[in-house]
């Protein structure tokens, strides 16, 4: 089984994503690997993980440790590529539409596999649930049907009209939304074989999400859409996947450069 990845500087941003981390790991037994970074140590790590795996109920899981001086961007990248997830902490500083720039905003640009973000009022606690916001790519169905088949399931779509078109726009923006909503849930619905609790709502997904939160909740969210996730307030931690249209367009590119080194064709 894939290990979930956490990275650890010594940053209080990282030693809650290491606690969360703990506990998800616990829950869904799997192991956990833990990448210190440069400003982190062994010792703080040592006495760190001591107190958190206490705190599990059960069975521990597994802890593997890399120590690494690398580039800490580059290092987190190759972890989310080899792991199930990557889990990251989000400090105070962090913008309050999402990260803006810096380690985390570059890792979630190139990650190829979901990052975990734990927010700094997230609530540490094992995923009771998942918060899904809907999305017209099938990266966050596909996730659910591949890694959380066991969690309940709550599908919320979340949608707003064009600035100020309050006519035609709009009816044509919510029939959108709602046509993106009932393709989302009847793969869930098929592939958990359990129904899913759904709702479209209008509005900001800022002001919308919070209070659609439940402790335990996990949120998961598509990559194009973190930039309007409060995580400075988020009262949950957020599984940001990454998009099928990155890597199309990254085929499309392949291809592109693949013409231009074919020999010209004689006359």
């Amino acid at each position: 089984m894939r290990a979930t990845t956490v990275g650890f500087s010594g940053s209080g941003a990282s030693r809650r994503a290491l606690r969360w981390a703990v506990q998800s790991s616990a829950a869904a037994g799997r192991p956990l690997h833990v990448v210190v970074g440069p400003g982190g140590t062994h010792a703080d790590l040592d006495e760190l993980l001591a107190e958190e795996l206490e705190r599990v109920p059960g069975r521990e899981p597994a802890v593997d440790v890399t120590l690494t001086t690398d580039d800490p961007v580059r290092t987190l990248v190759h972890a989310a590529q080899e792991g199930a997830d990557l889990v990251l902490g989000c400090g105070r500083d962090v913008g309050p539409r999402g990260p803006g720039e810096g380690v985390l905003a570059a890792v979630l640009a190139a990650s190829p596999g979901p990052v975990v973000l734990v927010g700094p009022r997230a609530v540490l606690t094992p995923p009771r649930r998942l918060l899904v916001v809907g999305s017209p790519e099938d990266a966050v169905a596909d996730w659910v049907l591949r890694r959380e088949r066991e969690l309940p399931v709550h599908l919320l779509t979340v949608w707003r009209s064009p600035s100020g078109d309050g006519g035609s726009g709009r009816r044509h923006a919510h029939l959108r939304a709602v046509a993106v909503h009932h393709t989302v849930r009847a793969r869930l619905s098929a592939g958990t074989h359990r129904p899913v609790r759904a709702e479209v709502a209008e509005g900001e997904l800022a002001d919308v999400l919070p209070r659609r939160l439940a402790v335990g909740d996990l949120v998961v969210i598509e990559a194009g859409s973190v930039g309007a996730l409060p995580l400075r307030t988020l009262r949950a931690p957020a599984v940001v996947l990454p998009t099928r249209l990155r890597v199309s367009r990254r085929v499309v590119d392949l291809r592109e450069d693949v013409r231009e080194l074919r020999p010209a064709r004689p006359t």
